[in-house]
């Protein structure tokens, strides 16, 4: 009896777990023999059945079943059906945050971020992107162009992620003539509010040098607080 309910528990728990997932269930038999398909009825204390993905169904008394377990399916290769249902392509990414400025200068402006990207799987993008840091006090606009890197920790509801952004900034107010290089690291969560979308909340540090300074402290730097969506 606790064995039947065991099972049925986990019949349960795993129906839940792995929902959105590619997987199948495998039913494991005293006889040694497995059979793997999609529980489509359950018994309590007398049978299981089961249909599998060629549409044979197959049904086992509780006294001659093992144990249960989840599996990916496979093709005829053998290749896990679960690597197919991510698909790469376009990312796009929109940002918008406050900057506060540290060193010498301290001087706070708007971020905007706005990237176009490659989601190379689910872990990983690589962009290109473009925006704009406005300074409030200095009534001036630098334009950014710069290489987004993204690493998502987990491929989960809520990650994790860490970005790094290289890149050369250009000075709006005067003919977009050459600013200064740009190095963008930001260390934030992600968290997905569907398949394609996702909201995004991070901390990063903005070091931005001044090429036409040659003091000690040629640089703009500033503390980072963004949100974003990326789609």
């Amino acid at each position: 009896m606790k064995k039947y309910l065991v099972l049925a528990l986990f019949t349960f728990a795993a129906n839940l777990a792995f929902t959105h997932s590619v997987y199948q269930d495998l039913v494991c038999l005293r006889n040694v023999s497995i059979t793997g398909g999609i529980i489509e009825e359950q018994i309590l204390n007398k049978s299981i059945k089961t249909e599998s993905n060629c549409r044979n169904v197959f049904v086992h008394p509780m006294n001659e079943i093992e144990k249960l377990r989840k599996e990916p399916f496979k093709d005829k290769n053998g290749i896990s059906m679960n690597s197919k249902v991510f698909e790469s392509g376009y990312k796009g990414i929109v940002e918008m945050g406050f900057q506060y400025g540290v060193g010498a200068y301290r001087l706070n402006r708007l971020k905007v971020n706005i990237i176009n990207a490659y989601q190379i799987n689910p872990y990983f993008s690589l962009g290109l992107g473009t925006g704009v840091r406005y300074y409030f006090y200095e009534e001036a606009a630098l334009i950014p162009i710069f290489a987004d890197f993204r690493a998502n920790f987990i491929d989960n509801k809520i990650s994790p992620y860490l970005s790094l952004g290289l890149g050369y900034s250009f000075n709006a107010m005067n003919e977009f003539k050459g600013f200064g290089f740009l190095i963008n690291p930001t260390l934030g969560v992600s968290y997905k509010v569907s398949d394609k979308a996702a909201l995004n909340v991070g901390v990063g540090y903005d070091l931005q040098k001044l090429k036409f300074y040659e003091y000690d402290d040629n640089s703009l730097d500033a503390l980072s607080i963004i949100i974003g969506i990326s789609f």
